[in-house]
């Protein structure tokens, strides 16, 4: 993306060419993270790609693995933007999997998925070296001996995240901690929300009492501008806190984003136009503090979230109208 270009203009027009080739049956969401994860100024080739490899994890993957759910379109994307062989990875993917169970983590296919797919982006595609599988079971671990509760695998992707840094383990277990803290002690709600932002805002090498700080302020700037920052707000905050630049700044272009996106025909949601305008406002920051890994997760968090609401929701929907028939 060069300095003068429109990251907005150039995310529709990769959205365009995606909902020109998108199934009936495909979520638009999943439509518009595929184009958020695959990149700008993307030619037709790169789509036929995306297509290719979607339909390969989709036939690798077994019937109750992520990458058999829609999921595997925006994976897809990250596989493509790489340059990875989509074959190869969902087979490095499964052998990290098996892995990671070895270190007796939770055998959650989701969250030993997300995690063995952040290491792999990392490394480029290549086999994860022993070190890290072993570094993160012992994050994993001392986040659980931390918040008992509150730790489950869906926090082994951002235990992955971390896994291939070297920062001293127990150095990065008090940062997460005291972010956690000091956010709480901003007002913040506790919570598995709340959580991941710690976790996130620890990547920053700025350190973690400026992450929370810049996330203090990113709220506030949200807040000004009558957005709500719930629980449900905390990751995008924890990663417009991410970027290498003025909060005012950021927080004022994530909003004209997520204005542009939902003027765009078919209008996304108001939140998850945000969602989207967030992430294009990370990725195109070309100084920021965090690697396009921290991105992806977010990315990857985030959609899983938003099926995982839709699939509930139409499942009350339909529970409902069989008691109402009854």
């Amino acid at each position: 993306m060069g300095p003068t270009s429109d990251p907005v203009e150039e995310y529709f027009a990769t959205l365009e060419r995606l909902r020109a080739r998108k199934r009936w049956s495909t979520d638009m969401a999943t439509v518009r993270f595929a184009a958020l994860a695959l990149g700008a100024a993307r030619t037709d080739t790169d789509v036929d790609r995306l297509e290719e490899a979607a339909a390969t994890l989709r036939a690798r993957a077994g019937w109750t693995s992520p990458l058999r759910s829609e999921v595997r379109h925006v994976v897809a994307a990250m596989v493509v933007r790489e340059g990875l062989d989509p074959d190869g990875l969902h087979e490095r993917v499964l052998e990290t999997r098996e892995a990671l169970r070895s270190h007796r983590l939770p055998r959650s296919k989701v969250g030993t998925t997300f995690a063995a797919l952040v290491l792999l982006l990392r490394s480029g595609g290549e086999p994860v070296p022993g070190r890290q599988l072993e570094r993160l079971a012992t994050i994993w671990r001392r986040w659980r001996e931390e918040h008992f509760w509150l730790t489950g695998a869906d926090d082994l992707p951002a235990a992955a995240l971390h896994a291939c840094g070297e920062r001293e383990v127990e150095m990065l277990v008090a940062d997460v901690e005291r972010a956690y803290a000091r956010l709480r002690e901003a007002g913040f709600r506790r919570g598995n929300g709340l959580q991941w932002a710690a976790q996130v805002l620890a990547v920053d090498p700025r350190g973690v009492e400026t992450g929370v700080e810049r996330f203090r302020r990113v709220a506030e700037r949200l807040r000004r501008s009558r957005v709500r920052v719930g629980r449900g707000r905390y990751d995008e905050a924890a990663i417009l806190a991410l970027v290498h630049e003025d909060v005012a700044a950021v927080v004022d272009r994530a909003l004209d984003y997520r204005e542009r996106l939902r003027a765009n025909k078919p209008r996304p949601g108001r939140d998850l136009a945000f969602t989207v305008a967030v992430g294009l406002a990370f990725a195109g920051d070309a100084r920021r503090a965090a690697d396009r890994v921290a991105g992806d997760l977010a990315a990857l968090h985030s959609i899983q979230a938003i099926l995982s609401a839709r699939r509930a929701a139409a499942a009350s929907a339909a529970g409902a109208g069989a008691a109402a028939h009854s």
